[in-house]
């Protein structure tokens, strides 16, 4: 067996041992997690944006820019709270035209109102794994009480950087008229779905 076949072996039998031993620290048991204050992953967090378009079909878009903190408190997660600020003017659509129209005067208005923030005032269980968690999100000025039904998916040490992490999925449909982003409702929808997926990594 020649020497190039058997160092390829023993590093992946490096890797599987390392990968096993990073997996038995993972949990999907939320009391188990460890408290503290967690930072908002930013590039694996994003905000996805679903909206009837004329009757015809659902568009989406996002928003990947974000940051923020979670103090988590395992043992009584009602105690736990989230203050997240979303960076509207990083819209993406895929489209160049549409991004700007989008943060033109009849939408965002984004030279105005370059954020969004989401900041929390209620976790309530509702499972498991899931909860409600009620908040304030402030847009394009205005402040209005949203409501987030979360899935807690796990936590552990990163496989890449070991360092312990979080994460998360979360839904709500918002109408965009009460924030005052009202351009051609009805004839595209009024109604905007929001799916959120984020991690967020254990500050030191």
């Amino acid at each position: 067996m020649s020497r190039t076949l058997i160092a390829g072996l023993f590093g992946a039998a490096l890797l599987l041992t390392a990968g096993q031993g990073i997996a038995q620290d993972l949990t999907q048991d939320p009391a188990a997690v460890k408290s503290g204050t967690y930072a908002v992953e930013p590039t694996h967090t994003k905000v996805v944006f679903a909206i009837n378009h004329l009757g015809y079909s659902t568009y989406y878009g996002t928003f990947p820019k974000a940051e923020g903190t979670l103090v988590l408190d395992a043992a009584n997660p009602a105690k736990s709270v989230l203050d997240v600020t979303v960076d509207v003017t990083a819209i993406s659509t895929d489209l160049k035209e549409l991004n700007e129209h989008l943060l033109g005067p009849d939408f965002f208005d984004g030279a105005k109102f370059p954020k969004a923030t989401f900041k929390s005032t209620k976790v309530e269980l509702t499972g498991k794994n899931k909860a409600k968690v009620t908040g304030n999100l402030t847009l394009k000025g205005v402040t209005k009480p949203v409501t987030l039904d979360v899935t807690f998916n796990q936590a552990g040490p990163n496989f890449i950087n070991k360092v312990y992490s979080v994460g998360f999925d979360a839904t709500t449909t918002i109408k965009r008229s009460d924030f005052g982003v009202s351009a051609y409702v009805p004839a595209v929808g009024d109604e905007v779905t929001l799916r959120i997926g984020s991690e967020l990594q254990l500050k030191k």
